[in-house]
């Protein structure tokens, strides 16, 4: 993130709007996951200029994939499955949530665990959606004539895992992604994949690792640490009201997945490459590491913003996500829906230049992992 230390409302919301792909390419052509990265980010662009852009570097197109529509008619497809003709390599790559899209909010949000293979426990939301591409795959994945690579960043990286438990011969590559189902995944037995997780993107901590109050609670605090300390007795007062809060919405919600029977842990299959706040990539660095990296990282984004204890301190976005959670568990559609655009609206007005005020919602940007692995291409090659 050091190239372009705050995010652009656009840059989170919709990844393939500013464009251009692959400016990189062919001067580097050599690195899958760099090449991963850059298609997970096109796959949020219309099927059109998903064709033009692969057609001008050389890449096959060779299906788009497209689950059951419940609400989006108009929503862009879920993904393509593409071939590099230099050395045969084919990529399957998820889209990522699209804003506004009703149905990949749903998935999203079907967290309950069930067996969605014999002996394999996954996300309800995302196994189900998995299995409405899984036939167009079929035809590219069951017999595969040479390497084949699995990816898509967010909800994208979740359908990838899953492409990868069905289909063996894939090799994994996901971006802020989030917890897909228990280790009963099996990715083991074949080379580990890479799963890319950018400083404080708040995707991959999602679902919790379990429903209980204390990893509940870990997730509220890591959220609120984007808070600037509190200056005046009003600030202090509100900002505790606000975790006291939150410690609150943990434990209601532990008893429901409790009452509910979520017990399976949600775990992380792969291996890490943990993207540090000045954009260098490091291989499964330790969880202190990690924390103490995330900590100067959300100080320095209030930094960058000029945000300060006087000027609001991104309490109002955290008080909408904070709504958005209790209007899922009231079930109610009226108030969720009304929950959803209060969020939207204030991520929309929450910085006078359209930035994303909150790191932990910043660093998930889909831009943020093709810069990041690009720099680390660009340092090798010197």
């Amino acid at each position: 993130m050091a190239e372009n230390p705050t995010t652009r409302g656009g840059e989170l919301f919709f990844p393939a709007a500013d464009g251009p792909f692959f400016e990189w390419y062919p001067t580097i052509s050599d690195d899958a996951d760099l090449i991963c990265a850059e298609l997970s980010r096109l796959a949020y662009a219309p099927p059109p200029r998903i064709e033009t852009e692969l057609r001008r570097i050389g890449f096959e197109q060779l299906a788009t994939l497209e689950s059951r529509r419940l609400f989006s008619v108009r929503a862009a497809a879920d993904g393509f499955v593409c071939r590099d003709p230099r050395d045969g390599t084919l990529f399957a790559v998820f889209r990522g949530t699209e804003t506004g899209n009703l149905d990949d909010l749903l998935a999203n949000l079907l967290v309950d665990p069930v067996e969605w293979r014999p002996g394999i426990v996954v996300h309800r939301g995302y196994g189900r959606t998995f299995d409405e591409l899984r036939d167009r795959l079929e035809e590219w994945l069951l017999a595969p004539s040479g390497r084949m690579i699995a990816t898509g960043h967010s909800l994208g990286g979740a359908l990838a895992t899953l492409c990868a438990t069905d289909f063996p011969a894939a090799e994994l590559v996901t971006f802020g992604a989030p917890r897909v189902g228990t280790d009963s995944l099996r990715l083991h037995p074949r080379p580990p994949g890479r799963r890319y997780v950018h400083c404080c993107d708040l995707v991959p901590r999602v679902p919790p690792a379990r429903f209980t109050e204390a990893d509940l609670a870990d997730l509220a605090d890591g959220l609120l640490e984007n808070l600037a300390p509190p200056e005046g007795w009003l600030a202090v007062a509100s900002q505790g009201a606000l975790r006291q809060a939150a410690r609150l919405a943990a434990g209601t919600v532990a008893r429901i997945a409790e009452g509910r029977g979520w017990a399976h842990p949600f775990v992380h299959p792969g291996t890490l490459v943990y993207v540090d706040r000045h954009g260098d990539l490091h291989v499964d660095p330790g969880l202190e590491s990690i924390s103490a990296d995330q900590r100067q990282a959300r100080s320095d984004y209030r930094e960058a913003l000029g945000i300060t204890g006087l000027r609001g301190d991104g309490t109002a976005l955290l008080e909408a996500l904070a709504s958005l959670s209790g209007s899922l568990l009231g079930g109610d559609q009226a108030s969720f829906r009304a929950a959803r655009e209060r969020l939207l609206a204030e991520i929309s007005r929450s910085d006078a230049l359209g930035r994303v005020v909150v790191r932990d919602l910043a660093d998930h940007a889909a831009i943020h992992y093709v810069r990041s692995l690009l720099r680390a291409a660009r340092h090798s090659g010197e």
